[in-house]
């Protein structure tokens, strides 16, 4: 027995490293949503959502993958608004600069923010100058929250009506990405890098990662942190220890949390809040019910104040 001890526990690791040497690891499941079409008519809300980095043995960024979709995350949100009567589209995304890359660990091309930036300013050019435009909402996890908060720093005319947080962090940004972003340097004009979306920033008066601000462009953000203290896992799965979770609350530039709600999951580590069964979502469904509710009452009464109704 205590010959094979050692061979018993290496297997799993063993089959870890066999599997990571094959292609795809995952099935990619797109969402039942219907997709982005920007050659057809705007629907009511248009969800884009960035998932986050990898976890071990993967290799980021290269192997990154838009897991959010995939695991049905993205539609658990979409149907709140689908459920309270919205058209809604939506669009997934990796954590990448690249347009697009192949991750070893998923069959087919992964998009990254070169395709998320030129998605959403499509979107900016078009349908948001329409008389009725969509309702646009950024939904993000780990890596995938920062880039998000990059995305609504550098289009501020553009009106994002909600932001969803999933426990976003910077681990590892720089190393990951600098390539991939000074390749792109001359894509992003004369706004800020990317390469800026970890660092500090002074707000009232005391200093906070860039990460963590709220942008006047938003209108609403709900952020999710992890759990800090050992618990048992929910049916999402993870892990009874967390080892990367968010501490630092978001926050307005007037230093203010005006429209900023947030929640820690005391039960879900980094990795299980990003599922569709966890209470993390439970949680931000919730409040979207509520938000899709209030859209609603503010149209019957804009329709009522019409001439003529």
């Amino acid at each position: 027995m205590s010959r094979r001890l050692p061979t018993l526990l290496l297997a799993p690791f063993v089959g870890v490293l066999a599997l990571a040497g094959c292609t795809p690891l995952y099935v990619v499941r797109p969402a039942r949503t219907p997709a982005l079409n920007l050659q057809g008519p705007a629907p009511d809300v248009v969800i884009f959502s960035m998932s986050g980095r990898c976890g071990p043995p993967c290799l980021a960024p290269r192997d990154n993958w838009d897991y959010l979709e995939s695991r049905g995350t993205l539609d658990r949100l979409a149907n709140v608004f689908t459920a309270a009567g919205y058209r809604v589209q939506v669009a997934g995304y990796a954590s990448n600069p690249a347009a697009r890359f192949s991750s070893s660990y998923v069959s087919g091309p992964q998009r990254g923010y070169e395709a998320l930036r030129l998605d959403f300013a499509a979107v900016a050019a078009t349908w948001m100058k329409a008389a009725r435009p969509p309702r646009l909402i950024l939904l993000g996890h780990s890596q995938g929250s920062v880039w998000l908060h990059h995305l609504s720093r550098v289009n501020p005319h553009v009106p994002v009506a909600l932001q969803v947080d999933l426990d976003g962090l910077c681990v590892a940004w720089k190393s990951d990405f600098g390539a991939g972003i000074r390749a792109l340097a001359d894509a992003y004009g004369d706004e800020p890098s990317p390469l800026q979306a970890c660092d500090a920033f002074t707000v009232a008066g005391r200093t906070v990662g860039v990460k963590d601000i709220v942008w006047p462009s938003v209108a609403l953000n709900l952020e999710v942190q992890s759990k800090r203290l050992p618990a048992r896992p929910t049916v999402s799965g993870g892990f009874p220890v967390n080892y990367l979770f968010e501490v630092t609350p978001n926050v307005r530039l007037d230093g203010t949390h005006t429209g900023i709600e947030r929640f820690i999951s005391s039960r879900e580590d980094h990795s299980a809040i990003s599922y569709p069964n966890s209470d993390a979502l439970a949680w931000v469904t919730g409040k979207a019910a509520v938000i899709a509710e209030g859209w609603r009452a503010e149209e019957a009464r804009q329709n009522h104040l019409k001439p003529g109704r």
